[in-house]
């Protein structure tokens, strides 16, 4: 007796095939959006790697590195909110060493709330100013690099690990950082310093921003 394999499987390998066949080029789509009354620009990358940086640039640039066969970035504008995410597309599933790259870049002068979600994805931020931002994630790692912290920061990751490095000596903030099995460690000078087996509290400068870092089993970085 002969056995057929399922319908199913038979449809994921030939999206398997179709998804090798059309991945031999990159493509890079660039949009721009102005964010002169946005109070709110969330991010939300899913398993997708992020790419995040405070630049000398007019508007919100977004762009997503990929294959010609996957899906693109989607922007959408409702009142005070700019909301950035990405096409479903089973073929980026398979695209196996050829996963999209999503970058985008926010005006220096944007003074409004950046929140970011992501769950695989790893998420690197640098040249960080002026913005609040929130940062939820699970497995993927977060590190985030702030030439000036001058706004709340928030960050949780479930087993990814977080990372923070200051171009400041002494940033002005008041520091919570809490790990379950994870290590902590943070090479600034703290004031009023409370440790305990999860928790690490303190103060630099007037602490006038809070910054608060969490995660379950990862491990939390500050230099």
């Amino acid at each position: 007796m002969k056995r057929y394999a399922p319908a199913a499987i038979l449809w994921i390998l030939g999206m398997f095939l179709l998804s090798a066949c059309g991945s031999r080029g990159e493509e890079e789509e660039l949009q721009r959006v102005t964010l002169d009354e946005v109070e709110v620009l969330e991010i939300d990358h899913g398993s997708t790697t992020l790419f995040v940086e405070t630049a000398d640039v007019e508007a919100l640039e977004v762009s997503l590195l990929r294959s010609g066969s996957s899906a693109g970035a989607v922007v959408d504008q409702t009142d005070n909110r700019v909301k950035i995410s990405l096409d479903n597309d089973i073929t980026r599933m398979l695209n196996i060493g050829r996963m999209p790259q999503l970058r985008v870049k926010i005006p220096a002068d944007y003074a409004g709330k950046v929140e970011i979600d992501g769950s695989s994805g790893k998420v690197t931020g640098t040249g960080l100013q002026n913005h609040s931002l929130q940062v939820k994630g699970k497995s993927g790692n977060i590190s985030l690099a702030f030439t000036r912290l001058n706004n709340d920061v928030d960050v949780s990751a479930t087993s990814g690990n977080v990372n923070i490095q200051l171009d400041e000596e002494t940033p002005d903030a008041t520091w919570v950082l809490q790990s379950g099995s994870g290590r902590r460690s943070i090479a600034v000078p703290l004031q009023d310093r409370n440790e305990s087996n999860r928790k690490t509290e303190g103060r630099t400068g007037d602490g006038e921003h809070e910054v608060k870092l969490k995660t379950s089993s990862g491990n939390i970085s500050i230099k």
